[in-house]
């Protein structure tokens, strides 16, 4: 039995790694360039951001560092953005796999989300190893809180991949309407402004956004005594139901609907 039980192993982890290896290569050109572009696009996010406070001439919200204001805001973004919505993409572009008998539905989700997790890893990588180029201090005061913020995020990130992959097979249109509320965590995050100088009538209904609290986190790594409001047990719980809710939908409601 112990045997058999590997063979089946090895054979699904042959899958998710033939998923892989197709997902990179249909997405990306097969080409290191191809791959190189996705994994640097989140920097020219961060590049944006950075040249309108400049061409503005606004100070920087916390500390002395916009570049560092910036990447502390945004990391967490880019894991969330970038897993959730491309887990969902997945099934919809390698559907026709799903029909061999050793390729799961959830083969092809689960390869999505590696893939995805490698680059959004690849991509903080570079946007810090640009901001200490331009001479921002990266170094988190408080390591701990960082790689907590990244693990918040990521927990975030599959639990909404896991939301959107479900809502997508029964409604195909969600790969356009998630943008909505996609944007509206975004910009009520506190990615681009410190919430805190919101309206208290705003700053209430932003704290129902679980990446705020994230983005509080990630930041108190590098800037001692903020973000100490952040709800930790919040972002779990909102992750760890969104992710419920993905996977019983995935197992028992998407198979009637490929069958």
């Amino acid at each position: 039995m112990a045997y058999q039980a590997k063979s089946a192993l090895e054979v699904q982890l042959d899958v998710l790694g033939a998923l892989m290896l197709r997902d990179i290569r249909t997405r990306f050109g097969g080409t290191i360039w191809g791959y190189s572009i996705a994994v640097l696009w989140p920097c020219a996010h961060i590049l944006v951001i950075t040249a309108a406070y400049v061409v503005i001439k606004k100070p920087s919200p916390l500390g002395d560092s916009i570049v560092l204001f910036a990447v502390s805001g945004l990391s967490p973004y880019i894991i969330f953005n970038y897993m959730s919505r491309k887990m969902m993409e997945g099934p919809m572009t390698n559907r026709q796999l799903i029909y061999f008998p050793q390729v799961k539905f959830f083969d092809v989700v689960m390869s999505r989300a590696i893939v995805e997790l490698c680059t959004s890893s690849l991509s903080i990588f570079m946007v810090f190893s640009i901001a200490a180029f331009c001479g921002a201090n990266i170094i988190p005061r408080n390591s701990f809180a960082f790689c907590e913020s990244m693990l918040l995020a990521l927990f975030f990130a599959i639990g909404m991949g896991f939301l959107n992959v479900f809502i997508s097979q029964m409604l195909v249109q969600w790969q356009i309407i998630v943008i909505v509320p996609i944007l509206i965590i975004y910009f009520t995050s506190g990615t681009v402004i410190v919430v805190e100088a919101m309206p208290a009538i705003i700053y209430d209904y932003v704290q129902w956004n679980p990446l705020m609290h994230i983005v509080k986190v990630c930041r108190s790594a590098f800037y001692p005594g903020y973000g100490a409001d952040a709800d930790i047990m919040y972002v779990l719980i909102v992750s760890g139901a969104m992710t419920l809710i993905g996977l019983l939908g995935i197992r028992f409601v998407v198979p009637r609907f490929l069958n």
